[in-house]
């Protein structure tokens, strides 16, 4: 007799979910909301924060470091400036593993600035003011080739948004 949640349906419950993520982002990957660059406005540059790297995506060669490092040069080749800023620009890159060399990845980037309350001038928050990102699946090996270029149209976007307001 088994016991009422076995590996059995642990792994069911894994498929379960890779099947949810297979039905949102197959074949293609799905664009975020549509940020509002006027958000963009008067920022002088951008102070680079990984906020997130998901323990697979660990596993699978990815750190801290390098995604820093991939923005900086993204940020410069977009003629954006990087620095000690308020406004910052968070990137998260979360990866779900599947055992049949399928991975689904979600990668976002969200510039986040000081806010302030109109009742009060008192209350500064940091706030999310434009956020794009991506949910897509690809095979095992080509994950680096992929994140590394949707980083790029990204960055491409924010750098687009950008001139767009401040050109």
């Amino acid at each position: 007799m088994r016991p009422p949640f076995s590996v059995h349906h642990a792994a069911v419950a894994r498929l379960r979910l890779l099947g949810v993520l297979v039905c949102l982002a197959w074949p293609a990957p799905v664009a975020g909301i549509r940020s509002d660059a006027t958000t963009l406005f008067g920022i002088e540059g951008f102070r680079v924060a990984i906020a997130a790297v998901s323990l697979p995506a660990r596993r699978l060669g990815f750190s801290e470091t390098q995604l820093h490092t991939l923005a900086v040069t993204h940020l410069r080749r977009n003629a954006l400036t990087n620095g000690d800023f308020p406004a910052v620009l968070n990137i998260s890159l979360r990866v779900v593993e599947h055992p049949a060399s399928v991975l689904a990845y979600s990668l976002e980037l969200q510039v986040q600035q000081v806010v302030h309350l109109k009742r009060t001038e008192q209350v500064h928050l940091m706030a999310p003011t434009w956020t794009e990102g991506t949910l897509t699946m690809v095979p095992r090996a080509g994950l680096r080739r992929s994140v590394e270029s949707a980083l790029a149209e990204l960055f491409d976007s924010l750098g687009r948004d950008y001139r767009l307001v401040n050109s």
